[in-house]
């Protein structure tokens, strides 16, 4: 207590110094100020990161392809054209890899037997056959696109051309390790190759390893709103056995092909046959002897002639015309424009002047 009574006496005698009592006032006045200073400073916001996202886009370096109009590597529009000699007999059927080919050429051999000549250069097959015998109108066409000729023999017409014309050869007689035969069947409809083979084979032989050639012309498909409801085309070429026909189908905008009355389908997909143009070339035919006494076919091939274009459900006017025996055909329209194309597979079927082609529309 006599502390406690000390400490009283001691404050009494504080408070009534005036120098403390100046000292506590400014003390007092500086501490407010500095409160009324923190609480009415303005704040500091925190910091906002700004992210900014960036989006990269891959350069599509992609070209159009010459024989189909699709996107492709470049790469793929510098290789070899490979031609094939496929045939229609109907113990032939069903065929391999004509699905693959990108343009395929339809016309007679003898007897009224329809042959084909497939264009390979887009896609690859695994399977190509029956392989046949070679023709000399399928020299004109393989010539024209830079082609190497893949065939199984050939009547002596075009044997004797194929040193003069300077045809890339893959003859199967000299060059059986690119084929095989096929047990299933009985020969002479029984021997396959691949577009694998035959480019070894072609860099065996030292032939150039690409083709300079032009193309097609192509358009961009026709609005679904535009296409018919349905159409159907028949080719005659000889009677109903090789006398294709084409049912259009407006959602994928192609030609179903049939013939003989069945669906014409790969053999080793099982899918039917459907072109996105069919073309109908009308020219000369002939028919005679070779120095053998083979029968054989003369096809006009060079010149010019009427033509019919199936495109978009439709069919169109035009004409075709060849300038030389290396000239690509140059197909055109009724007004002598060139003629354009859906991107996609085509079927050029080439009849005799005289015969007839059956269309039906909506």
């Amino acid at each position: 207590m006599a502390k406690l009574r000390h400490f009283g006496s001691y404050a009494k005698k504080l408070f009534k110094n005036k120098y403390f009592l100046l000292i506590a006032s400014v003390l007092v006045v500086v501490g407010g100020v500095l409160i009324y200073l923190a609480f009415t400073a303005p704040k500091e916001l925190p910091v906002q990161k700004i992210i900014h996202l960036t989006t990269t886009t891959t350069k599509d370096n992609r070209v159009q392809s010459k024989l189909e109009g699709i996107k492709v590597d470049p790469s793929v529009n510098d290789r070899k054209i490979l031609a094939v000699v496929v045939e229609n007999h109907p113990d032939a059927r069903p065929q391999s890899g004509l699905d693959k080919a990108s343009i395929v050429y339809e016309t007679i051999a003898e007897g009224g037997i329809t042959r084909f000549l497939a264009l390979y250069q887009e896609n690859e097959s695994s399977e190509i056959g029956p392989v046949r015998s070679v023709r000399t109108y399928f020299l004109d066409w393989a010539t024209e696109y830079d082609a190497l000729l893949a065939h199984v023999g050939g009547n002596v017409d075009a044997l004797d051309l194929i040193g003069p014309y300077n045809i890339q050869d893959i003859n199967q007689f000299f060059n059986a390790t690119y084929f095989w035969r096929d047990n299933s069947r009985y020969a002479p409809h029984n021997v396959y190759t691949t577009t694998a083979k035959l480019r070894d084979a072609g860099l065996a032989h030292h032939y150039p390893s690409t083709s300079n050639f032009k193309g097609l012309d192509f358009k961009s498909d026709a609005p679904l709103a535009e296409r018919p409801d349905s159409a159907t085309l028949t080719v005659h070429f000889s009677g109903m056995e090789y006398d294709p026909v084409y049912t259009y189908d407006r959602n994928s905008n192609t030609w179903l092909r049939s013939l003989a009355g069945a669906p014409f389908k790969d053999k080793v997909t099982g899918s039917q046959l459907a072109p996105k143009n069919v073309v109908v070339e009308f020219t000369t035919f002939s028919y005679g002897l070779t120095r053998y006494n083979e029968a054989t076919t003369h096809i006009g091939t060079i010149g010019s002639g009427r033509a019919l274009f199936y495109i978009d459900g439709k069919q169109i006017e035009g004409t075709w015309e060849k300038a030389d025996r290396a000239s690509q055909t140059v197909f055109k329209d009724a007004n002598g424009a060139e003629f354009k194309f859906n991107p996609g597979q085509t079927w050029i079927d080439v009849i005799p002047n005289g015969n007839t082609v059956d269309f039906t529309g909506s």
